[in-house]
């Protein structure tokens, strides 16, 4: 495939995923009150990682996992399928969809610092510069002060700050394995790691069986919107993102998850919009657009 055309497929992977995510955001916080963040990211996982089984049993031979890569796959299951969607949930009891998504612009950085540190991909000027405008756009398009409704949003904050850290150690250290076993297979296999465990941390610390999970017709619903396609469809997304682009071109497409967020926020949960929204989304889209234009890194072949 040509290098061009592969760019562009992953940064519409990586756009497709990232406002998939900014949706799941806003859903999770208006579904929340109806249960507690760890039974509710076992849930959601457990159907979406469910799905994910189903399409890779009946359209391919599952490959043989290395032996010596079963530790590092456990490892990504845990921070990318269990601390990340459990931060997530957490986070968003405690502060707006609009601030939550727009954290999501903490990704792009750490994922830089993550992948310059252990050399896996070379911090050039035109990624840095790219980074900083998705910063400032997501900066600029944060809503108006939330103390009156948010009064504990700093604790939010830092949860979801932890979220993306994980998620962040899954971009960097995952790519090798997605080039070896294919987007669906790590995905599958890393997806049961992280629900196990938060199926375990659910039973010990959480109600998931006496209320937790008693949602009505309309909480099925958007617990099926946060497992399929907010699960199933997202982390494929993602997963082939990360096999034909980098891992910080893929995380600047992050700037699309707040934007998405602020929207829905504003829709279903009547947040506050103002004008820097504009702004902000103006300067993501640059954002994705500078980074499009940097060619340094060669890419692998992929595979489904």
């Amino acid at each position: 495939m040509h290098p061009t055309k592969v760019l562009i497929l992953g940064f519409f992977y990586a756009s497709l995923s990232t406002t998939i995510g900014g949706m799941t955001v806003a859903l999770t916080r208006l579904i929340i009150d109806q249960t507690d963040p760890l039974s509710l990211a076992a849930l959601r996982y457990c159907l979406g990682g469910l799905v994910l089984a189903g399409i890779l049993y009946f359209t391919r031979k599952p490959p043989k996992i290395q032996t010596g890569d079963w530790l590092a796959l456990i490892a990504l299951g845990i921070v990318m399928f269990a601390a990340f969607p459990y931060c997530m949930a957490k986070s968003l009891e405690d502060t707006t969809a609009a601030r939550g998504g727009l954290l999501f612009s903490a990704m792009p950085l750490i994922t830089v610092l993550l992948a310059a540190v252990f050399r896996i991909e070379k911090l050039t000027a035109t990624k840095s510069i790219a980074v900083v405008i998705a910063m400032a756009g997501t900066t600029i398009a944060l809503g108006e002060d939330i103390g009156s409704v948010a009064p504990n949003a700093l604790t939010g904050d830092a949860f979801m700050f932890l979220g993306m850290f994980s998620a962040s150690i899954f971009n960097v250290f995952s790519r090798k394995y997605l080039v070896r076993y294919g987007n669906l297979a790590l995905m599958t296999y890393t997806l049961f790691f992280g629900v196990v465990t938060l199926s375990i941390l659910a039973i010990i610390f959480a109600k998931p069986f006496t209320g937790s999970l008693s949602f009505d017709l309309e909480g099925w619903f958007i617990i099926f919107l946060l497992a399929v396609p907010g699960g199933s469809v997202m982390f494929l997304a993602w997963g082939r993102a990360l096999q034909m682009i980098s891992p910080t071109q893929a995380t600047i497409a992050v700037g699309l998850n707040p934007v998405t967020a602020i929207l829905l926020g504003a829709w279903l949960l009547a947040e506050p919009v103002s004008l820097r929204l504009l702004g902000g989304f103006a300067l993501v889209v640059i954002a994705i657009v500078v980074s499009a234009r940097d060619s340094q890194q060669k890419q692998k072949p992929v595979q489904a």
